[in-house]
Protein backbone atom coordinates (compact mmCIF):
# COMPACT_ATOMS: atom_id res chain seq x y z
CA UNK A 1 0.00 0.00 0.00
CA UNK A 2 1.22 3.92 -0.97
CA UNK A 3 1.05 6.61 1.77
CA UNK A 4 1.01 9.68 0.74
CA UNK A 5 1.26 13.43 2.09
CA UNK A 6 0.70 16.74 1.12
CA UNK A 7 3.37 20.06 1.87
CA UNK A 8 2.52 23.14 1.47
CA UNK A 9 4.30 25.82 0.99
CA UNK A 10 2.33 28.66 2.63
CA UNK A 11 5.07 31.29 2.28
CA UNK A 12 4.88 30.92 -1.88
CA UNK A 13 0.98 30.80 -2.56
CA UNK A 14 0.53 27.94 -0.56
CA UNK A 15 1.82 25.82 -3.16
CA UNK A 16 1.23 21.70 -2.81
CA UNK A 17 3.62 19.08 -3.51
CA UNK A 18 2.19 15.56 -2.91
CA UNK A 19 4.90 12.99 -1.48
CA UNK A 20 4.37 9.15 -1.68
CA UNK A 21 5.97 6.35 -0.47
CA UNK A 22 5.48 3.90 -2.98
CA UNK A 23 5.92 -0.42 -2.96
CA UNK A 24 6.15 0.10 -6.99
CA UNK A 25 8.41 3.48 -7.77
CA UNK A 26 6.98 2.21 -11.50
CA UNK A 27 3.95 1.80 -11.52
CA UNK A 28 2.94 4.96 -8.96
CA UNK A 29 4.88 6.83 -11.58
CA UNK A 30 3.07 5.20 -14.70
CA UNK A 31 -0.52 6.29 -12.83
CA UNK A 32 0.74 10.23 -12.84
CA UNK A 33 0.48 9.36 -16.61
CA UNK A 34 4.74 9.26 -16.96
CA UNK A 35 5.79 6.60 -19.38
CA UNK A 36 7.96 3.25 -18.37
CA UNK A 37 11.06 4.94 -16.68
CA UNK A 38 13.36 2.47 -14.28
CA UNK A 39 13.95 4.68 -11.22
CA UNK A 40 14.45 3.91 -7.43
CA UNK A 41 12.88 7.84 -6.92
CA UNK A 42 11.26 10.43 -9.25
CA UNK A 43 10.30 13.87 -9.31
CA UNK A 44 7.41 14.54 -11.62
CA UNK A 45 6.08 18.02 -12.31
CA UNK A 46 2.50 19.09 -13.18
CA UNK A 47 1.18 20.34 -16.23
CA UNK A 48 1.31 24.78 -16.04
CA UNK A 49 -2.23 24.25 -17.05
CA UNK A 50 -3.27 22.34 -13.82
CA UNK A 51 -6.32 22.67 -11.70
CA UNK A 52 -6.16 25.20 -8.63
CA UNK A 53 -5.38 23.66 -5.53
CA UNK A 54 -3.87 20.77 -6.87
CA UNK A 55 -0.24 19.71 -6.38
CA UNK A 56 2.79 21.47 -8.48
CA UNK A 57 4.48 18.27 -8.67
CA UNK A 58 4.85 14.71 -7.19
CA UNK A 59 8.03 13.14 -5.91
CA UNK A 60 7.59 9.36 -5.40
CA UNK A 61 10.61 7.38 -3.26
CA UNK A 62 10.44 3.59 -2.30
CA UNK A 63 10.20 2.19 0.56
CA UNK A 64 13.51 3.55 1.92
CA UNK A 65 15.04 6.03 0.09
CA UNK A 66 18.41 7.32 1.42
CA UNK A 67 19.10 10.66 2.67
CA UNK A 68 20.89 11.57 -0.22
CA UNK A 69 17.95 10.30 -3.11
CA UNK A 70 15.66 12.39 -0.74
CA UNK A 71 17.84 15.79 -1.05
CA UNK A 72 18.36 15.18 -4.82
CA UNK A 73 14.77 14.93 -5.86
CA UNK A 74 13.43 17.82 -3.19
CA UNK A 75 16.13 19.99 -5.11
CA UNK A 76 14.18 19.23 -8.45
CA UNK A 77 11.28 20.21 -6.64
CA UNK A 78 12.54 23.33 -5.39
CA UNK A 79 14.10 24.55 -8.64
CA UNK A 80 10.18 23.66 -10.64
CA UNK A 81 9.15 25.71 -7.59
CA UNK A 82 10.92 28.58 -8.00
CA UNK A 83 10.86 28.68 -11.90
CA UNK A 84 6.64 28.44 -12.13
CA UNK A 85 6.27 31.57 -9.23
CA UNK A 86 9.39 33.48 -10.93
CA UNK A 87 11.14 33.57 -7.61
CA UNK A 88 14.76 34.57 -7.79
CA UNK A 89 16.80 31.40 -7.07
CA UNK A 90 19.65 32.80 -4.63
CA UNK A 91 21.49 30.44 -2.35
CA UNK A 92 19.75 31.16 0.69
CA UNK A 93 16.88 31.13 -0.21
CA UNK A 94 17.28 27.61 -2.35
CA UNK A 95 18.43 26.36 0.61
CA UNK A 96 15.92 27.76 2.91
CA UNK A 97 13.60 26.00 1.06
CA UNK A 98 15.09 22.50 0.67
CA UNK A 99 15.90 22.58 4.24
CA UNK A 100 12.03 23.07 4.82
CA UNK A 101 10.94 20.14 2.39
CA UNK A 102 13.74 17.71 3.41
CA UNK A 103 12.63 18.34 7.00
CA UNK A 104 8.90 17.76 6.01
CA UNK A 105 9.75 14.42 3.96
CA UNK A 106 12.18 12.72 6.53
CA UNK A 107 9.08 13.18 9.23
CA UNK A 108 6.96 11.70 7.02
CA UNK A 109 9.41 9.08 5.92
CA UNK A 110 9.92 8.80 9.73
CA UNK A 111 6.17 8.35 11.00
CA UNK A 112 5.41 5.75 8.31
CA UNK A 113 8.70 3.58 9.78
CA UNK A 114 6.64 4.10 13.19
CA UNK A 115 3.40 2.79 11.58
CA UNK A 116 5.27 -0.01 10.61
CA UNK A 117 6.65 -1.23 13.68
CA UNK A 118 3.22 -1.02 15.17
CA UNK A 119 2.00 -3.45 13.18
Amino acid sequence: MNRRTDIIFHALNERRLRVIQSKDVTRSIRGLGIPDIDCVACFVHADADRKPNTPFGWIVFGQNPDEATVAHEASHAIRVLFAGLGVRNDNETFAYHLDFLVGRIHKFLKAGKMQHKKH
